[in-house]
């Protein structure tokens, strides 16, 4: 404690030493395609599932149920993958090429370990749905979709690791354009499946699935052909002896990486419950909880972004062994962060009496009082962006520097041990139902950006304030 008062000490005049603009120059060029990665993903999301709507609200409901399962094994897997970032910057901080060859060889080694066991979880999402209770004709329909999306979740992994690498290697807009012609492609390929077109007969659901599959694995392969031919990638070697397992770098994958899968689960999972809590109130709170889900997304793409950029920028300042430039890179990510959730807060605020009216039909009687629903739980989304950022920051530069285990542990205590608890007292006892729920997700963010930034403090300070 006497350690965390002491670095708040003299905070403005050492803060505005840290904190450069070629450093958060590099961050931006980072951060920025990032987060248009993660909106461009979110807008083939999006796509599949106004599409989906055209074939009736059943099929709709059949693939929304194989896309939410389909989410949580790869927010998992991809989650370890992640690792190969900072594996990446860290090599590329100490000028060691043969470990950036090292990495990513063995980021992939790990995708193959894991397309496996990931494609059986999707393939095998019905018999999860029965558990559950789905209706037998709903999961029926959407059997074809969850055999596509097996097969499209195997390329996926690999996908996981290019996305990982360009970020690393600082070329992040070869992958933002790949993306982004993989949207219109994606909706085209679902028209034709889909529906037929000339002699390719109409497959429903099921040619969505296959049109995933079909886009991911040319990502896969337009990745591959790019790092043959361009001069920079070649330089690594990646090809040379392609088949060699390294042990030792495959264990270091998992050990960072399985901590970050953990995570990913956690918040992602403490999302999924909430909404199904949030159905026990009514149509118009499950109403206002989707309205309000689909823009969390939007603004979690920004986190996303910034939480990629800032671990990527201290593993490489951390490579380095360069303190100026861990410092400089750890306070201009933390700065960022704050100046984010601020900006997000704002943004939400403004808008919460018009948003709404986006995602609802005017001449129906009971949308106003969802549109009044939605503004309310709207605006408990700006609260909790305004707090969380800066624990993202947090998290983003720890993972930086290599520590894995205390983030996803503190991640699990700050959603589950002390937001869910905090939104059930809110929603039940306390009758606030739904807004409820959502102060609790409020509680648990807060909780875990206190905890993410003293770890960060106990473990870093005085290097980060010396």
């Amino acid at each position: 404690m006497n350690q965390v008062i002491a670095l708040a000490g003299n905070a403005p005049a050492r803060l505005r030493s840290f904190v450069t603009l070629a450093e958060m120059k590099a961050l931006a060029l980072l951060a920025l395609p990032m987060t248009g990665v993660a909106l461009v993903n979110m807008g083939m999301s999006i796509t599949d599932t106004v599409m989906m709507g055209w074939i009736g609200p059943t099929a709709l409901a059949a693939g929304a149920v194989v896309s939410d399962l389909y989410s949580i094994v790869y927010y998992f897997m991809v989650g370890i993958l992640s690792a190969v970032s900072p594996l990446i910057a860290h090599a590329l901080g100490a000028n060691r090429k043969d470990d950036v060859r090292r990495s990513m060889r063995q980021g992939f080694v790990a995708a193959v370990l894991l397309a496996g066991p990931a494609a059986l979880a999707v393939v095998h999402a019905g018999d999860l749905l029965a558990v559950f209770g789905v209706e037998r004709a709903v999961i029926d329909l959407g059997s074809g979709y969850a055999l596509m999306m097996a097969l499209t979740i195997i390329p996926m992994m690999f996908v996981a690791v290019w996305r990982n690498a360009f970020a690393a290697l600082g070329r992040p807009r070869v992958f933002l354009a790949a993306i982004a012609l993989a949207l219109p492609a994606n909706a085209l390929a679902n028209y034709v499946l889909m529906f037929g077109f000339g002699p390719i007969p109409a497959m429903g659901l099921t040619g969505a699935g296959l049109a995933s599959a079909l886009v991911a694995w040319c990502l896969v392969l337009g990745f591959a052909g790019f790092a043959a031919v361009n001069k920079d990638m070649r330089a690594y070697r990646l090809f040379q002896r392609w088949w060699r397992i390294d042990r030792a770098g495959l264990e270091e994958v998992f050990r960072l990486g399985l901590p970050i899968g953990f995570s990913s689960i956690g918040e992602v999972g403490v999302f999924l419950i909430s909404t199904v809590i949030i159905s026990l109130f009514g149509t118009e709170a499950l109403a206002a909880q989707a309205i309000t889900i689909r823009m969390a997304g939007v603004v979690y793409a920004v986190t996303v972004g910034l939480s990629q950029a800032a671990t990527v920028r201290v593993g490489y300042a951390a490579g380095q062994n360069n303190d100026l430039a861990i410092r400089e890179a750890v306070w201009t990510a933390m700065t960022a962060g704050i100046v984010c959730g601020i900006a997000i807060f704002a943004g939400l605020a403004a808008v919460v009496d018009i948003l709404p009216w986006m995602f609802l039909d005017g001449s129906s009687h009971a949308a106003g009082d969802v549109a009044v629903y939605a503004g309310g739980l709207l605006f408990l989304l700006g609260v909790l962006n305004l707090v969380q950022v800066p624990g993202v920051a947090a998290t983003a530069v720890l993972r930086g520097f290599k520590e894995t285990r205390a983030p996803m542990a503190l991640c699990l205590t700050g959603y589950w041990l002390i937001g869910m608890p905090a939104g059930y007292v809110a929603a039940f006892p306390m009758g606030l139902g739904a807004q409820g729920i959502w102060m609790g997700l409020v509680t648990g963010v807060a909780a875990t950006a206190v905890l993410m930034c003293l770890r960060l403090a106990h473990r870093h300070g005085r290097a980060l304030w010396a």
